[in-house]
């Protein structure tokens, strides 16, 4: 099909043109506006009133808009026509994989090619894995390689699994990892994309007939173990692999640690004692990070000379953790400005004190910490990573300030001791579980600021009563208040109801909303099995 001039939201496309690929739920088109071309994909007319569809339709919009990542496709705007929804994104100049692999096989076969393809998928994942996003439908299909260069570009984010977001998962069944053809959606993480990426470019070997060096084929059947377990953590961890860093890193520490080991064990004890020491030394070593200074048993990395600032790193475990602000080291003083991720995982640590000055909180940096009581985040924190303050089960206060916009995913689950929480205005969204299984939370007050309460926050918070959703949230994500046992009124001020999934699994709840709205609310899809109220 091709049109001279169409409508487009508020701008005029120059040129339609229908192309021949076709998904089960969209049509695509080339389009030109403004002398640029561009890729658009429309929710097919049948579909155009589904709001599955459309919530996976702004979830990928989402998505994709968040992200900024030259191995991902741009996405450029959304709106809707007569014809309905539809998504203008980058137009892509090149090949997908399977094209490539039919027109010019022995292109993989040349120099790097294969590893290079397989570098940049790697970070094309890693920038939708640090966005909290699992694409999970990793296939030929979906990658594409430009014109110049044969640089990879990830497309169509529709399927992945996003915070607020999992009714729209998908995957092809040839390159799903185990967990997800067991359609357990609870499990999918990092691993499930390092599977496909493995069955990936497996395919692309066999395809090609590329002789692929060992060291790339162990970490390709290391990718596809079909135990979670048994496969890389995180995509960080392929990389160092594929671009040989890692193995070479680890075989001289290990090398160096032996030889230490045993030279000192040869003068001073039995043989028996003489291995039974380097095997402690061993595992002393691979748990301290590297570090440039230890102050009070506080290990720190230097991170910039001209700026003088430092990040705590872990240290010899100690009850109570105090993290200094300032480090004194050769004849300076360093600021800290961050703390490192797993810095004190699984200490048995009483007390923390996190400095004011501290901007970052890296991934699980006080998982497992059981024992802590109280927590006091200082306002100079921005961010808190992944799994933070998992599993704090003592903690019962709670305090941080509205400098964090984002409560990352898992970031509090489990604190079981905590009862009342208060999420202070500044905050814009709650990520993925962040308070999941806080089984003894009974009050809860949520900012004027939040837009965002992403899938399963409040799961499984048994002793949760009531809740006031501020009028200023528009999203919100499945399962949010599955295994809320005890929940009997939700408040929620949206003057226009949000379009949502399953959030609840009990009956007996009721849901007060803006006088006026109340039919509104019935008709809006999964609000109307709570009873309706309009008494704001």
């Amino acid at each position: 099909m091709r049109v001279d001039s169409c409508t487009l939201g508020n701008k005029d496309a120059e040129e339609i043109k229908r192309l021949g690929v076709r998904g089960a739920t969209s049509n695509s088109y080339l389009v030109r506006i403004e002398g640029r071309e561009f890729f658009m994909k429309q929710l097919r007319s049948k579909l155009k009133d589904d709001w599955r569809y459309r919530s996976a339709y702004q979830k990928e919009y989402e998505v994709g808009r968040s992200i900024n990542d030259k191995y991902i496709v741009k996405y450029e705007s959304i709106d809707e026509n007569a014809d309905g929804l539809y998504i203008l994104m980058e137009h892509v100049n090149g090949h997908t994989l399977d094209e490539k692999l039919v027109q010019e096989p022995e292109y993989f076969s040349r120099g790097d090619n294969f590893e290079k393809l397989f570098v940049q998928i790697l970070k094309g994942l890693k920038a939708l894995h640090e966005a909290n996003v699992a694409y999970m439908d990793l296939k030929p299909d979906n990658v594409m390689l430009t014109q110049v260069n044969n640089d990879v570009k990830i497309i169509d984010l529709g399927f992945c699994f996003a915070d607020a977001y999992s009714h729209t998962a998908g995957c092809s069944y040839e390159y799903a990892a185990p967990e997800l053809k067991d359609g357990a959606l609870e499990r999918v993480d990092a691993r499930t994309d390092i599977y496909a990426v493995g069955r990936l470019m497996l395919y692309v070997k066999e395809a090609a007939c590329v002789n692929v060096p060992k060291r790339l084929q162990r970490i390709i059947d290391r990718c596809i173990q079909p135990d979670m377990q048994n496969r890389y953590a995180n995509v960080d961890e392929v990389l160092m692999d594929v671009t040989h860093r890692r193995k070479w890193l680890m075989r001289l520490t290990i090398a160096s640690v032996l030889t230490l080991s045993f030279a000192l064990g040869f003068f001073t004890f039995s043989k028996t004692d003489t291995y039974r020491f380097a095997q402690l030394e061993l595992k002393w070593w691979f748990r301290q990070p590297a570090y440039d200074i230890s102050y009070d048993e506080i290990y720190y990395r230097i991170l910039s000379e001209d700026s003088l600032t430092c990040m705590a790193v872990g240290g010899r475990e100690l009850r109570d953790l105090y993290i200094h602000e300032e480090v004194p080291h050769n004849g300076k003083t360093y600021k800290t400005v961050a703390i490192d991720s797993e810095a004190y995982a699984g200490w048995t640590v009483q007390s923390v004190y996190i400095p004011d000055g501290v901007r970052e909180i890296g991934d699980m940096a006080f998982n497992r910490c059981h024992e802590v009581l109280s927590l006091d985040i200082p306002e100079s924190v921005e961010r808190i990573g992944i799994k933070c303050f998992d599993d704090m089960k003592a903690m019962r206060s709670l305090s941080f300030s509205g400098n964090i916009k984002k409560i990352s995913h898992n970031a509090f689950t489990s604190c079981r001791g905590l009862k009342r929480l208060t999420i202070p205005e500044g905050v814009e969204v709650l990520g993925l579980d962040c308070f999941a299984h806080c089984s003894s939370l009974e009050r809860l007050s949520l900012p004027s600021t939040l837009s965002t309460i992403s899938r399963g926050v409040f799961w499984c918070c048994t002793n949760l009563r009531e809740v006031t959703i501020p009028a200023s949230v528009n999203t919100i994500g499945e399962y949010v208040f599955f295994y809320c046992d005890s929940l009997t009124d939700v408040y929620n001020h949206a003057q226009v109801p949000q379009v949502v999934p399953p959030i609840f699994n009990k009956t007996g709840i009721t849901l007060h909303v803006p006088e006026g709205t109340e039919e509104a609310y019935r008709q809006s899809g999964n609000w109307n099995v709570a009873k309706i109220v309009g008494d704001l």
